[in-house]
């Protein structure tokens, strides 16, 4: 589970995706916008598959977002993140490669 100063609220999720910068990438779209803190939150579309396949997508994310942290030390970035998966990804070392590169577009702006 994300500690909860990483956790993007239900009620700001339509709000970054409108008016967000848009950073797709082949498994999902990561989505930014400037805030006051650092917050990230996943949508996990059903066409990914069954409950069992979203929830490991939403695992490996996690697990990637907060490695992600430490290493690049994002956490001084101020911004909402929302990152949607249209496409299953088993391996984490892929999907953690296609998230890293989205983040440092995201943090370059």
């Amino acid at each position: 589970m994300l500690p909860k100063k990483y956790r993007l609220p239900a009620k700001d999720f339509r709000n970054v995706y409108t008016k967000g910068l848009k950073f797709r990438g082949q498994y999902g779209m990561l989505v930014a916008t400037p805030s006051k803190s650092l917050r990230i939150g996943f949508v996990i579309n059903k066409k990914i598959g069954n409950a069992i396949k979203r929830h490991r997508m939403t695992r490996l994310l996690r697990v990637s977002f907060l490695e992600l942290v430490k290493e690049l030390d994002v956490e001084k970035k101020l911004m909402d993140l929302e990152y949607v998966a249209f496409e299953f990804c088993d391996s984490k070392d892929i999907l953690k490669t296609e998230f890293e590169k989205q983040i440092k577009q995201a943090c370059s702006l």
